[in-house]
């Protein structure tokens, strides 16, 4: 029996849902290279600020929208390490009144590129106030030209699998070793190194997520005419992008980047028109780099890592999108909370501690803090001025029995596994460092362990508990998009 849909909007605690048969969609990358003037201009990702002068690469945003005409949603994924929450509403907002379509059922994430400009404060990286108004205009144009161009569509979704690129980085020690606060009670350490550290650690301290999910359009027309592709892949990024012509340091998309070229040409033969877009799942603890094995012979090429993995997970999405069946008759809905998490800042003894260090003599490298401890020390002076609290978004998106969560941190992967065993619905997956930046998001047992992802910075600051505060909020999302 077939069933059609009448129209249902309904809108209760942040859930908006349209079950009307009939879905449209529409795709646009825009170029987010920053212009001449705003160089010299600061990468993110790093403890210290890395300047780029001169640039021969492009980076990108790409959005995919889909629905009808009751409930549209649109993906917007950034070649940014961190996109903050401000830059993110605003764009949001800005596209809304160009489109008519609410900001709450849009998403923006940054990919997690390590090569790409700041765009919000990291360490020591600092965003140019130049650049970050140009991206938010930069997103929000491209919202509007992907909403320019619906079009009747089909959509459906299937998931692959590449086991071969993910490796938990955290790893139980054998032995102690002091974090940045003096202390020497962490029990797991990031990126031990190759042969297990030399022996220096045992066991990875986690779970790795191999799927590769992939939802794919095309037009409903005759022609079936592909129209873009969202992925997923829960891994950080890989980094040592290509250098330009004198050898040095450039923006590049990462991997992300390179999986949209190489998909683009297998669904569509490159046709310029069509867009592929992989987002970061969780991969806060996820890299690239197998430290159980002899370290290899030679490092890769500048860019050549970034085109193995971009390769590899094509070809296990392209797998996967060879079996999907399309429909043009699927309910879209967007449900949304928003958390008010708490602050982790230091007591009494650690500010006095981290003004002792920042008061002795520190050697500056090339304008940057060099000691790791003085690092921190900055970080736990810079969370003081934070709010006891911050509002943490979280969003849900149906569209059929797909639900994509969105949380705004770099996610550990066992609460992307967790997110997956309690949805009601046949396939999900979670995009992290969408519609704003909150830090890392371990477990309270990850925080228990301590390690770099746990050590409080701006990169690392919320409240212990705040993945379970977040899985329960995502369970009664996704409850509520699973009954309307």
């Amino acid at each position: 029996m077939k069933f059609f849909f009448s129209i249902l909007a309904v809108t209760l605690c942040g859930l908006a849902i349209n079950c009307q048969a009939g879905l449209r969609a529409g795709a646009d990358v825009t170029d987010i290279t920053p212009l001449a003037e705003q160089y010299p201009i600061s990468t993110a990702g790093s403890m210290r600020a890395v300047f780029i002068e001169k640039n021969e690469a492009r980076i990108h945003c790409r959005t995919i929208m889909l629905g009808n005409d009751d409930t549209l949603v649109s993906f917007t994924l950034v070649d940014s390490c961190l996109v903050p929450r401000s830059i993110a509403d605003s764009a949001k907002r800005m596209a809304s009144e160009k489109t008519g379509i609410p900001a709450a059922n849009m998403t923006v994430a940054a990919t997690h590129t390590h090569s790409a400009p700041a765009a919000t404060p990291a360490f020591q990286s600092n965003p140019s106030v130049g650049y970050q108004i140009y991206l938010t205009e930069k997103i929000a144009e491209s919202i509007a030209k992907a909403h320019s161009r619906l079009e009747p569509a089909e959509a459906g979704w299937a998931v692959g699998s590449d086991p071969t690129q993910v490796f938990n980085r955290r790893w139980f020690v054998n032995e102690p070793y002091e974090n940045p606060f003096g202390v020497t009670t962490d029990k797991v350490r990031m990126n031990p190194g190759y042969n297990k550290g030399g022996g220096k650690v045992s066991k990875p301290a986690g779970p790795v997520d191999t799927d590769v999910p992939v939802l794919a359009i095309r037009s409903s027309k005759e022609d079936k005419k592909p129209i873009a592709l969202l992925a997923n892949y829960s891994l950080h990024y890989v980094g040592n992008p290509p250098r330009n012509s004198e050898g040095k340091s450039q923006f590049s998309g990462d991997y992300f980047a390179a999986f949209a070229e190489i998909m683009a040409e297998k669904v569509a033969q490159g046709r310029d028109d069509y867009v592929a877009v992989l987002s970061n799942g969780t991969s806060g603890d996820i890299n690239n780099i197998d430290y159980s094995s002899p370290p290899p012979e030679s490092r890769p090429a500048p860019g050549e890592q970034i085109k193995t993995v971009a390769q590899s997970v094509a070809d296990a999405a392209y797998e996967a999108f060879e079996t999907i069946t399309y429909h043009d008759d699927l309910p879209v809905a967007v449900a949304g909370r928003e958390l008010d998490l708490g602050v982790r800042k230091a007591d009494k003894e650690g500010l006095k501690r981290a003004h002792e260090i920042l008061g002795s003599p520190e050697q500056l490298i090339n304008g940057n803090l060099s000691a790791r401890e003085a690092i921190y020390a900055r970080e736990t002076l810079q969370l003081r001025e934070y709010p006891d609290t911050v509002p943490v978004r979280l969003q849900s998106v149906r569209i059929g029995d797909l639900c994509i969560n969105t949380t705004p941190c770099e996610t550990f992967v066992e609460i992307g596994l967790e997110l997956k065993k309690l949805s009601p619905f046949d396939t999900s997956f979670t995009i992290e460092l969408a519609n704003g930046y909150n830090g890392y998001l371990p477990t309270p047992q990850q925080h228990a362990w301590g390690g770099y992802e746990t050590w409080r910075a701006k990169s690392s600051y919320l409240e212990v508990d705040a993945s379970v505060k977040i899985i329960e909020a995502f369970k009664e999302m996704m409850a509520e998009l699973h009954s309307k």
